[in-house]
């Protein structure tokens, strides 16, 4: 029933190699040097007056001479600055709305630079206060004396990115307004403050096993989350954050092979992670999804933005959002999962330059331009059949959900179908086992109700910004971030509770570290015995409509990689029941050695 041939041949790395034009999805992959000129033009006023601080002028080559004299002003050379009064002004139009119960709150800005940002910020929400941190006081000064000469404005000239000097202003003589709540209210919004931060940099700053500090500094504003510690001791508070758009990736992810720890963490913690504005174009040149599910991601995106009623700015619309109003216009449904699926890859776009070329001049047959064509055209050809190929799997999979949820066939029907599906998807190339169940898995993700990834959430598409509307010429993404209610096991750390949370960090890790692995080995990997008293009682697992599955083989069991955050939770929760469950100094051991040397935990690649 389910057989499917493989008639894949072996293909020669000529045709797989990434073609040399691949660097068109990475073409704005960024110089290593800060002082690229390229990258310092300037196309606004404030942009020309920062370029006249010098700040950023190259270093000077060689020995510099004991006569010279220090020109310019100093400061960090990796800083990014919002230049474009029209970004500002567009981001306020756009998403205005859900700032308007912030006015009169009292404002935490972290690393403001310029000020631009800002100043428009401040301007919409006509703060009672607003305590710029800002550890480059003397360069920035001039820039933000517009700001410091309006009333309860004040500068402190330190890093609000250095734990110890930020808790230095969360006291009263700085907030005399805020108040740290009891326990019951810290789960509480807390509108009357807003903190809003630019952690961009150019180059990116690495900092541990975090490839970029803007990464690290996103992970401990979640953290804080969790443990109402730094500017969450005053309850639930948003946050407004500018980051590279490269940064954005492990906190906001938009397939399923960049979800890491972060995100997860930001799944648990927050109630929304949006991404306001930022650069257009794929987050990765080597992972990609089903086509079909960001066209369906963008149209579901576009009609929750038409309800309500909010409209992108002109000229900030994505290739993907107009593409949505495209298609709504049309009534065409896009069903994921329905057709086959749509992988862009680089050769795509070689293939159809060179089908345009040969259009307008007429390949000869010897010429290396017409064999590369044929290449990709064979290419193309062959997997436009591994695509049916996946689509014929997956609905053999489909049809073993429905009937299990129909209750029509015996447990013995549905176990013999499905080791009939397992042998026919086993009978093919492991290639393609593994691409079909990286499509399977992605496509899991957003069947859910609400879809997994925060992104496929979004309340609206985020407005395409240029890379000179800031300066350094660096594209960088504003994310607002709000919390929510954290589970109470989650929020049992440190020395006086139970070590819920702590045990729950380890577990994570440990799960996530092979995230491959089906559930009950990687549990039993952590403790053995975990899996036999765990498994049978984890009811969302089994929770078809919100992530759970029915087949029990060995390509559809749940592994780490595809728990959402509800059942995370219900892991925990499991785990504290456990009679046998480890104390945590040996949790520790346990999982001491495999976490070690794990760098990817924290990645964004």
């Amino acid at each position: 029933m389910f057989r499917v041939q493989s008639n894949v041949r072996k293909v020669s790395t000529v045709i797989f190699r990434r073609p040399s034009t691949a660097s068109s999805l990475t073409s704005r992959n960024l110089a290593s040097k800060a002082s690229d000129k390229s990258l310092l033009q300037t196309s606004s006023p404030l942009a020309e007056e920062l370029a006249a601080t010098n700040a950023w002028s190259p270093a000077r080559k060689g020995p510099k001479p004991k006569s010279a004299k220090k020109s310019g002003s100093t400061g960090d050379k990796t800083r990014i600055n919002i230049v474009s009064e029209k970004l500002c002004d567009d981001i306020l139009s756009y998403v205005g709305s859900s700032l308007d119960r912030h006015k009169g709150c009292d404002i935490i800005d972290i690393y403001p630079g310029a000020g631009l940002w800002s100043r428009k910020l401040h301007d919409y929400l006509q703060p009672r206060s607003h305590i710029m941190m800002e550890p480059d006081a003397d360069l920035y000064r001039p820039f933000l004396k517009p700001l410091l000469d309006r009333p309860n404005t004040t500068l402190v000239p330190a890093s609000g990115l250095i734990w110890r000097e930020l808790n230095s202003v969360l006291t009263p003589e700085y907030l005399p307004h805020q108040h740290v709540p009891d326990a019951a209210q810290l789960q509480q919004r807390n509108d009357t403050l807003l903190v809003t931060a630019n952690i961009a940099f150019h180059p990116k700053k690495r900092f541990l096993t975090f490839e970029s500090l803007a990464s690290l500094v996103l992970y401990q504003f979640i953290e804080s989350m969790r443990t109402s510690s730094l500017f969450q001791r005053y309850g639930q508070v948003r946050m407004l954050v500018w980051a590279r758009h490269d940064d954005k990736y492990g906190i906001i992810p938009k397939l399923m092979q960049k979800r890491k720890k972060v995100a997860i963490d930001a799944e648990l913690s927050c109630e929304w992670v949006h991404e306001v504005c930022g650069r257009q174009g794929l987050d990765s040149a080597w992972f990609v999804r089903d086509s079909t599910i960001d066209e369906s991601s963008s149209l579901a995106t576009w009609k929750r933005m038409r309800a309500a009623r909010i409209q992108i700015p002109e000229g900030r619309a994505s290739e993907g959002l107009i593409a949505a109003q495209l298609m709504h216009k049309s009534r065409k449904t896009v069903v994921p999962g329905s057709v086959p699926p749509v992988f862009k890859r680089p050769f795509q776009d070689v293939l159809e330059d060179l089908e345009a070329t040969h259009q307008e001049q007429i390949f000869t047959k010897d010429s290396q331009s017409y064999r590369s064509m044929k290449c990709y055209r064979w290419r193309a050809n062959w997997e436009d059949k591994k695509h049916e190929r996946m689509l014929q799997m997956l609905s053999g999979l489909d049809a073993i959900t429905a009937l299990y949820k129909s209750g029509k066939a015996s447990p013995g029907e549905i176990e013999a179908m499905e080791a009939e599906w397992a042998a026919s998807l086993q009978a093919n190339p492991k290639g393609f086992i593994n691409e079909f169940l990286t499509y399977k898995d992605n496509l899991h993700y957003y069947r859910q109700d609400p879809p997994l990834l925060h992104w496929d959430r979004r309340a609206y598409d985020p407005m395409v910004v240029q890379p000179d509307e800031f300066f350094p010429n660096v594209e960088c993404s504003l994310l607002d971030m709000q919390p929510k209610v954290v589970h109470p096991l989650l929020r049992q750390k440190g020395p006086n509770s139970n070590r819920a949370g702590d045990c729950f960090d380890l577990i994570m890790s440990s799960m996530m570290y092979q995230s491959t692995l089906p559930i009950n080995q990687g549990l039993d990997s952590i403790m053995p015995g975990a899996a036999e008293y765990i498994i049978p009682r984890w009811k969302s697992i089994r929770d078809l409509d919100h992530g759970g599955v029915a087949a029990k083989t060995r390509y559809t069991e749940l592994s780490a990689r595809l728990l959402n955050a509800r059942q995370w939770e219900e892991l925990i929760e499991i785990w504290m029941e456990w009679p046998f469950r480890p104390e945590f100094h040996e949790l520790v051991a346990r999982t001491h050695d495999e976490l070690a040397g794990d760098e990817s935990m924290h990645s964004n690649e």
